[in-house]
């Protein structure tokens, strides 16, 4: 571990607790056969975290962001991430491309650490999406989408298409949501029917390009991508794609 990431370690330790950590291992799933089987927690608030991430960001580098991603508990690799995220920001308002390149790189080989849904969630749009919107002929998400590869790696391809719903890249959001109809993960559904009930909310064509995925799919769509893809729906046309829903819940 870097010395700056020492510090920024040391920083985080201070708001540990044992009450809270409890807590939060029940909340992601920590138990044996779970999806975050084995993680540690310290019991560190997310706002906690940001704050630690406020102070030190500016003043540390790649290098000392990874060392903290690698860390064994969860709120400091949650803190790495989102160092990571503050420098790939600060490196897209320069319009340093190679910066930027070697921020998507190096995120894409963590990707063992990146394992809970949380992490995933609060970094991943803001790197792996945007960088996909700046180069299209990147292809590493399309790839870590099917099955194959872990879970992790493909909702971070799921959730890093909220991005392209900003730039109308729909195919591209629909595709990805048809490989995940077959899986038997609740959270790659729950992945999918965000980031299509985003591309609702986009625009007219957005909407058109969501009920032709329904039109298409509504047989054997999982109910909860289905659930979360209808959100902003009035409950009229909720019902009703609902009521044309044959598919059966698979188990978490």
């Amino acid at each position: 571990m870097t010395e700056k990431a020492k510090d920024i370690e040391q920083a985080m330790l201070q708001f540990a607790s044992e009450k809270q950590a409890k807590t939060l291992m029940r909340f992601f799933k920590t138990g044996k056969g779970q999806y975050g089987e084995g993680d540690h927690f310290l019991g560190v608030t997310n706002p906690q975290t940001r704050s630690v991430v406020k102070e030190s960001w500016k003043n540390v580098d790649l290098e000392d962001a990874v060392s903290l991603v690698k860390n064994k508990w969860h709120e400091i690799r949650l803190c790495g991430l989102l160092i990571m995220v503050e420098l790939f920001l600060q490196a897209k308002k320069k319009k340093d491309d190679t910066m930027m390149r070697e921020i998507f790189k190096t995120y894409t080989t963590l990707h063992p650490y990146i394992n809970n849904w949380d992490l995933v969630d609060l970094s991943t749009y803001k790197i792996v999406g945007f960088y996909e919107c700046l180069h299209p002929e990147e292809t590493l998400m399309d790839e870590w989408i099917k099955p194959g590869h872990t879970l992790w790696q493909q909702r971070i391809a799921m959730v890093a298409a909220w991005q392209l719903v900003r730039i109308n890249a729909y195919d591209k959001v629909t595709e990805r949501a048809e490989i995940l109809l077959t899986s038997k993960e609740n959270l790659l559904h729950k992945a999918a029917g965000w980031v299509l009930r985003e591309m609702y909310k986009h625009d007219d064509c957005g909407i058109d390009a969501l009920e032709c995925f329904l039109e298409k799919h509504i047989g054997h769509i999982p109910p909860v991508m289905l659930s979360y893809a209808c959100e902003k729906m009035s409950e009229q046309e909720r019902a009703m794609w609902r009521g044309r829903n044959k598919s059966v819940s698979w188990e978490p």
